[in-house]
């Protein structure tokens, strides 16, 4: 299998577990919410058949199965109960309405499917510190930051955790650091296999992601 690299590590759950699952040889059928660059495809096997649905083609250079914006309501699919793995990774922040997002996702999941989702959380201790010394982040243009679908929500981990609960199982989580400085330095990898570390017991102020693996609540 490919390696992952620094910053794909909030991809490393459903790559394992896709992957895992597919290792019976049946077909399955996956949907990515919020595709952007479509990192994920490249780990995925031949037998799960991958479908994208975002409308940042441009920005991206890449198309995709549906373009949708996700704050226009419902995805342009009729068909309810198809997909088996669905996936949306560090895209509901950006979104107006996330619970509507999650409920299309849902609708169009069979029973027995597994969601991913990742979120930032916006109080690790960098942010905070951030926060206190006054510097912005890209993600927080003053006064644009709905105009351009930057980060929309603000959510610390707790508030993660009690948004999923309320529709899914949820059966694992991961507390991810990761940072694009450790794509190119070998002391900033190091950092972060420090902070990784600690992000497991103290997630709140060491994880800059939460990722999901969850199933449908049935009733």
């Amino acid at each position: 299998m490919l390696k992952i690299s620094p910053t794909e590590n909030h991809y490393r759950m459903p790559i394992q577990e896709i992957n895992k699952k597919a290792r019976d040889g049946k077909k399955y059928l996956f949907l990515e919410v919020g595709a952007g660059p479509k990192m994920i495809e490249k780990f995925i096997p031949k037998t799960v058949v991958y479908h994208t649905l975002d409308d940042a083609e441009n920005f991206w250079h890449t198309t995709y199965t549906y373009s949708h914006n996700l704050d226009k309501g419902n995805f342009p699919i009729k068909n309810k109960k198809i997909y088996d793995f669905l996936l949306c990774n560090d895209t509901l922040e950006h979104v107006m309405y996330p619970e509507k997002v999650i409920e299309e996702m849902i609708r169009i999941a069979k029973d027995d499917a597994v969601f991913f989702f990742s979120m930032p959380n916006e109080y690790n201790f960098l942010l905070r510190l951030y926060y206190l010394i006054g510097k912005k982040t890209e993600v927080d243009e003053p006064f644009k930051v709905v105009e351009k679908n930057l980060h929309i929500h603000k959510p610390r981990v707790k508030d993660i955790i009690n948004l999923f609960s309320k529709y899914f199982v949820i059966e694992k989580v991961d507390y991810v650091w990761q940072s694009r400085q450790s794509e190119g330095s070998l002391v900033a990898r190091k950092v972060d296999k420090i902070f990784q570390k600690l992000a497991k017991f103290y997630p709140n102020l060491f994880s800059r992601t939460v990722s999901l693996k969850c199933r449908k609540r049935l009733i």
